[in-house]
């Protein structure tokens, strides 16, 4: 039966590990000379963003669900000898009674809430964290059409990587529900010294551009800033991104 991706950190890392001079990374830590600290990161998976931010001396705590991934995170840190602030919640609904200037959902990981209540909840919960001049940033995809109406019996090409164990190539199905808005997707994995192939599901709730700007303004935030990629380019229907800097209303 497949796994869920969540549960094999090392497969996650090995598509999604953004190095420490990476764009991504450098946008976030623009953020953060900008707007200030303490900062917190909702979804904050194996610690690649919490780890390399704390690397370079900024105050971030890191906020997940998943134990897998929080061990994973740990261990990422002890390697580099640093200690991570982080806490097993749900980004959903969850209470540390402190304030935060900045508060970011990196890797389109609010795309895992598939639920209009649970986006709701969600941003209740940073609305009570956020300090009176805090900023939310969330980045997304931008949805392609394309991609979401590919056939779901077909297989596509996601990636080789190497590993120590040898090259890892991976290919997926994807099945977009139109209805739900929800994209189910499996990755099929094996390297060479595998007798059988192995598979994760996981799944991504799509945020069309409308839509997105209108949740915000319909839980109390005031979007600042929307750009199209780590670059700070405007959004545009050919930007690949979705990130937007709110503030509350």
């Amino acid at each position: 039966m497949p796994q869920n991706l969540y549960e094999n950190d090392w497969l996650y890392d090995l598509v999604h590990e953004k190095p420490a001079d990476s764009e991504q990374i450098a946008f976030y830590q623009r953020q953060i000379e900008k707007y200030g600290q303490p900062v917190l990161e909702l979804g904050s998976g194996t610690g690649n963003f919490l780890v390399t931010l704390t690397e370079k001396d900024f105050e971030v705590t890191g906020l997940d669900i998943s134990e897998e991934m929080l061990s994973a995170a740990e261990k990422r840190a002890e390697a580099k000898e640093l200690e991570s602030n982080q806490i097993n919640a749900d980004m959903r609904n969850f209470d540390l009674e402190q304030k935060f200037n900045l508060i970011f959902v990196a890797g389109n990981s609010l795309q895992h809430l598939n639920t209009i209540e649970d986006l709701e909840s969600c941003f209740a919960s940073v609305r009570r964290h956020l300090s009176g001049n805090g900023k939310f940033i969330v980045e997304v995809f931008n949805p392609s059409l394309e991609l979401l109406s590919r056939d779901p019996n077909e297989r596509f090409f996601v990636g080789e990587y190497k590993t120590n164990d040898g090259w890892v190539v991976i290919n997926e199905n994807v099945f977009y529900d139109a209805a739900t808005q929800i994209n189910h997707i499996q990755w099929h994995y094996k390297n060479q010294y595998m007798k059988e192939e192995r598979t994760v599901n996981f799944t991504m709730r799509q945020f069309f551009p409308q839509e997105f700007d209108y949740l915000f303004h319909k839980n109390g935030f005031c979007i600042e800033q929307k750009y199209g990629d780590f670059e700070e380019n405007e959004f545009t229907r050919k930007s690949p991104k979705q990130i937007l800097i709110a503030s509350k209303l």
